[in-house]
């Protein structure tokens, strides 16, 4: 359910908060560039207090002059050490808002970029931005978890005044990361009223809408691209632009140290672009609605058993899919996949199926996880219903560049690494081309091809997720023929005497 189910809040025109779903993380981002822009109200002075917490580093590290054993360099580390903010409910956590946070390689990679920065004679930066760019840039998750902890003294403010608006109860507990102290160079813990979230037993904590992105407005690619069209004589040397483009992050990150005053140039360019939050309203990407897209599309095909043998649990797979692709090819599901005439990317596709299959799930006692981490890479879905029972799904668009890959190589290495015998491969198609025929039948080859040499008994499905007329348009030429084949002949009796 989503905070407003929750505590039962009616939304007036006041609330411009984002109405997260409370059992999992949203995959949505605090960017600190969106942060920027406010001039006034609660957020005016937020974007200052994160840049200010950056300079209370930098001056560690430049008084530990380069002394990393030193209490100055150690405190710096600590300061730069984010655990996952789960009192807001975003990121990629599956299950639970409980992530991983901010590990030390991340924590060691930034204060390489605050190592760089004093070095190149810089004692404060207008966007944090220049920090990750200089170290190579990071996942829009480890951006927004150092952006939510350093700010977390706001969002809690501001979740306090939604809070007392609305009358929803609120419990005083503690919170990590609730402020940072700048003169004692720590965080600190504090006891803080907030709404609890019934499904973790844990704090809660809101954000407005406008501040969140699927992807981060400053970036690495993006750097790169400004750099090579506007700094291009001086920056572009031997290299052909084919090569250029496909740069890795450490070239990337070593271009940016070289040229802190074009990624200032950069910077600077992107407070002048207009820059807008992921739209909550359409949610192109099925990134928030996806809960309820299942909900509306899991009753149209209830199941009608719960698997109790490892026989009925692969049944029970087999009946799911079933179900989904049902939903898609028949029963106008297939819209839910597309937005404004565009065909939604994969991660749409995986999120419908988790967000139908939760439902069966839970009423059958089986364990859902979604992109588990099966040792060699994350797998879209690993049912379980103990040991016995359990089986790998991963989902694709046969548009992928990878496809093949995914049934040949990709799907049975997880069931390696998982030590799981029972895999499918679903195939997403969205074109003519994609759902013909030959294809259908090279994918279900492909999957008995790897399951002979393998060992891993793997079922290939391709869903037919064409746009299709609605039923109500629908003709038969040939059988209307039939049918006028056996009317009668008219009669030319006008029923005179």
């Amino acid at each position: 359910m989503r905070f407003s189910e929750v505590f039962n809040v009616p939304v007036t025109t006041e609330d411009d908060w984002f109405d997260t779903y409370l059992p999992a993380d949203t995959k949505l981002f605090v960017d600190p560039f969106l942060i920027w822009e406010e001039k006034e109200g609660i957020w005016a002075g937020a974007h200052d207090h994160l840049i200010d917490f950056f300079e209370m580093v930098f001056d560690l590290v430049r008084e530990a002059g380069g002394n990393e054993e030193g209490i100055s360099w150690k405190q710096a580390q600590k300061l730069l050490m984010f655990p996952e903010p789960f009192e807001f409910c975003l990121g990629v956590a599956e299950g639970s808002p409980h992530g991983s946070g901010s590990g030390r390689g991340l924590q060691q990679e930034m204060l390489e970029g605050v190592k760089v920065a004093t070095g190149l004679g810089i004692n404060r930066v207008a966007h944090m931005e220049m920090l990750t760019l200089f170290q190579g840039g990071m996942g829009v998750d480890r951006l927004s978890d150092m952006v939510c902890n350093i700010l977390k003294s706001y969002f809690i403010e501001y979740t306090q005044k939604v809070a007392r608006r609305h009358g929803i109860p609120m419990t005083r507990t503690k919170v990590a990361n609730a402020a940072w102290d700048k003169e004692f160079f720590r965080w600190k813990a504090l006891d803080c009223e907030l709404p609890i979230n019934p499904y973790i037993d844990a704090p809660l904590v809101l954000t407005p809408e406008r501040f969140l992105r699927q992807i981060p407005v400053a970036s690495p690619d993006g750097f790169w691209t400004f750099a090579w069209s506007s700094e291009s004589a001086e920056l572009r040397g031997d290299l052909t632009f084919d090569i250029a483009r496909n740069v890795s992050r450490r070239d990337k990150a070593k271009l940016a140290r070289q040229n802190p005053d074009v990624v200032a140039l950069y910077l600077r360019k992107l407070e002048e672009e207009k820059k807008e939050p992921y739209s909550i309203s359409e949610d192109p990407n099925l990134v928030v609605k996806w809960y309820e897209a299942g909900s509306i599309l899991a009753p149209g095909s209830p199941l009608s058993f719960v698997p109790h043998t490892p026989d009925e649990f692969e049944k029970f797979l087999h009946t799911v899919i079933d179900s989904f692709r049902h939903g898609i090819e028949e029963q106008d599901a297939w819209q839910l996949l597309w937005h404004n005439k565009t065909a939604r990317e994969e991660r749409a596709a995986q999120a419908l199926f988790r967000s139908t299959v939760i439902h069966y799930c839970r009423a059958n006692n089986i364990d859902l996880t979604g992109e588990s981490n099966a040792g060699r890479g994350p797998v879209d879905f690993k049912f379980s219903q103990g040991w016995s029972s359990r089986a790998l799904i991963e989902m694709k668009l046969v548009r992928n560049s990878k496809f093949w890959d995914g049934v040949l190589a990709q799907q049975p290495q997880y069931q390696v690494s998982e030590e799981v015998s029972r895999g499918f491969f679903v195939a997403i198609g969205y074109t003519d081309a994609h759902c013909h025929p030959d294809v259908e039948k090279k994918i279900k080859d492909a999957a008995e091809l790897v399951s002979r040499t393998s060992g891993k008994k793997i079922t290939g499905i391709l869903i037919d997720a064409r746009p299709k007329d609605s039923a109500s348009r629908l003709t038969n030429p040939e059988l209307a023929g039939e049918l006028r084949d056996q009317d009668p002949p008219e009669s030319d009796d006008d029923g005179g005497a």
